[in-house]
Parts: C-alpha cells; sequence; structure tokens
C-alpha cells in the first residue's frame, strides 16, 4: 500500500527516492514488480558485486536501470548519477539505506547517512516546481506454514555440515539455539583460540570487534568509522586496493595475508549482523525460517526458500524534503544527520 501516492509525485514530475528496508535478496524484485504495477519505470542501485557475476546478467541490469556503487569506498560516479536521476527525472529512484543484507525483517540495522546526503544534494539543485520526496518503504517477508515441515531436515544438514551428529529428535527451538551457538564457538576458536562466555549478543560483538581490530593493526583505522558496518566497509576498501596495486603488486604471501585479512572482515560482519536477542525473544514462524536460512547461507553458501512467502510492502508517508529545506526545518549543510533519524523512525514504524 502506499504506492499509489508514489505514483501521484512522479507523474506529477517530482524526484521520489525510494527508502525500503534491505533484510532479504528478493527485496529487489518485490520493488521491481510494485513499481511496474502501480505503471512506473525505476532506477536502483546495486552493489558492484552484483554486476560481477556474469556478462549478460550486467547487461541485462543496465537495461533495466539498474547501476553499481563501491559499497567501501567514495564511489563518486554513482553519487553524481544519482544526483543527476533524482534532477532529471521523475521515475522513482531505489536506494537501500541499511547498505546490507542482514536477514531479521523484524529489525532495522542503522541507517547509512549516503541517502539522505544524495537527495539533498539534488533538491539543492532542482528547477523550480520540481521537489524532492524520500519515502520510507516497510518490507516484510511472511512464510507459508509448509516451511515448517522442511525444518528438521535442513537442521540436519546443517549438523552434519560442522561435523556433529544430527538430532532430529530434540525440540526445534533448543536444536537452532544449540547450531547457533556452536557455530559462534567454532568461530570464536578459530580466531581467537578461545570460547566466549557470557551473553549471545555480547560474545557476537566481541569476536566482531576483535576481527576488524586484527585487520585494523594491518591496515590502519579510519577515524571516521565508528560503527562496525562502517569499519567493515573501510577495511574492505583499504584491502581490495592493496590487491588490485597494479603498480607495485603485493608478493605471494604478502596476497595470503591480505585475503586472510579479508575473511576476517567477512566473518565480523557476519558476526554483526546476528542480533543475539531476535530469535530468543520470540521463536515466530517467521523466525524460525529466518534464522535458518541464515544460518544455511552462512554454512553453505546459498540462501534456501523451500516454501512460498508472501511479501507485505508499506510504502510510508513522503517526507516533503525540498519543503523542509524552504522552510528550515532541515538544515542546508548538516541536515543529512537529522533526515537520517526521521527515516529511521518512520521505517521502524512501518516494521512495527
Amino acid at each position: 500500500s502506499g504506492f499509489d501516492r508514489v505514483r501521484e509525485l512522479s507523474r506529477a514530475g517530482h524526484a521520489v527516492l525510494l527508502a525500503p528496508n534491505h533484510a532479504d535478496h528478493s527485496d529487489p524484485h518485490v520493488m521491481t514488480e510494485l513499481v511496474a504495477r502501480h505503471g512506473m519505470r525505476s532506477h536502483f542501485m546495486a552493489a558492484r558485486e552484483v554486476f560481477e557475476i556474469s556478462k549478460i546478467g550486467s547487461f541485462a541490469l543496465e537495461s533495466m536501470g539498474v547501476y553499481s556503487v563501491d559499497r567501501d569506498g567514495p564511489d563518486l560516479s554513482a553519487i553524481k548519477t544519482s544526483i543527476t536521476l533524482l534532477e532529471r527525472s521523475s521515475d522513482p529512484l531505489v536506494i537501500y539505506p541499511e547498505g546490507e543484507i542482514y536477514h531479521h525483517h523484524e529489525r532495522l540495522d542503522p541507517l547509512h547517512e549516503g541517502v539522505a546526503s544524495i537527495l539533498l544534494k539534488a533538491a539543492g539543485r532542482m528547477k523550480e516546481g520540481k521537489e524532492a520526496y524520500l519515502v520510507p518503504v516497510g518490507i516484510r517477508f511472511h512464510h507459508d506454514p509448509a516451511v515448517e515441515g522442511t525444518f528438521r531436515d535442513r537442521l540436519s544438514k546443517l549438523e552434519d555440515r560442522i561435523g556433529w551428529t544430527p538430532r532430529p529428535a530434540m525440540a526445534l527451538d533448543d536444536r537452532i539455539v544449540r547450531l547457533g551457538t556452536g557455530l559462534l564457538g567454532l568461530k570464536e576458536m578459530e580466531h581467537t583460540s578461545e570460547v566466549g562466555c557470557g551473553r549471545i549478543q555480547d560474545r557476537l560483538a566481541s569476536l566482531c570487534d576483535a576481527l576488524l581490530s586484527s585487520a585494523e593493526n594491518h591496515h590502519g583505522r579510519d577515524p571516521k568509522s565508528v560503527t562496525a558496518p562502517e569499519r567493515v566497509r573501510a577495511q574492505r576498501y583499504r584491502i581490495r586496493k592493496r590487491l588490485l596495486d597494479a603498480e607495485k603488486p603485493p608478493t605471494a604471501s604478502e596476497r595470503e595475508e591480505l585475503l586472510d585479512d579479508l575473511d576476517r572482515v567477512f566473518t565480523a560482519l557476519q558476526a554483526h549482523s546476528y542480533i543475539g536477542d531476535y530469535f530468543l525473544a520470540e521463536q515466530t514462524l517467521d523466525r524460525r525460517a529466518e534464522t535458518i536460512m541464515k544460518l544455511e547461507e552462512d554454512l553453505l553458501g546459498f540462501p534456501n526458500y523451500p516454501a512460498p512467502r508472501t511479501a507485505r510492502v508499506i510504502a510510508g508517508e513522503p517526507i516533503p524534503v525540498s519543503r523542509m529545506l524552504s522552510s528550515g526545518e532541515l538544515p542546508a549543510k548538516g541536515g543529512a544527520t537529522a533526515l537520517t533519524a526521521l527515516l529511521e523512525a518512520r521505517l521502524g514504524v512501518l516494521l512495527a
């Protein structure tokens, strides 16, 4: 619901930036379908890695209005493309402010300010009569009850993957917690040589920090990077830059060390992506399915969708950015923080 209003703004010639939460790989497909159903075209900002899967896939994405962004560094080309699209087109632009997929539909990860910054810059360049709007979009996937029949065998496969004897007779929720805790212990032992103790959330945060600190000891820490996702992006950028240095290529041993650090950074992001009390707080069908699918992706390398799902998508009340700038409610400089906070609050309500 709410997309009729988006269509009105688009057909009136205004700039519309859709900012959905990003908890699932299917989010772009859902957004593309919804925009098309309402008679609109759209543009998407997508991670650079998506374009590297295949040349045919890259061509198809570009033909659908998708352009790439390097999430780890200052991608000026992607920023300029976004501003130009908002300035010159009235087709909705879709950018995910969380930046990563975390697989917890009922919780929102802290938003990046890039979305707000882009729209504020574009708003300052609009021709007279054209206004900029920021639209929060809440996406929730609900699983068909049939998915419950797949849990036992899928958990057995995951237990076998880490060398455990499957325990299909164990209570389902206990089994999920046991597997998750066991996997955490394995990662702690692998990277810190000891298994942590205490609350799961504290152990996850501790592992994440230890892994990032190890990489930062080798490549330096960006003082502007405070949160775990910011630290991850900074380290990925620095490591990739060194790996791809054509003028002074890394030696074989240095390359191996760089790849090890890249693995640590990836594992740190995995640890951050788990919310320790998300499943423990409420064992619903959807949370069970999300948690098992997330464990499958981390252990087996790919997500598994064995049963139908239904997407509930709500476009919230558009935030009139141009009017807020004109009234002084948003400052022309430094307004990204306030606008991001407003977007985060609106998205939180849509996901409740």
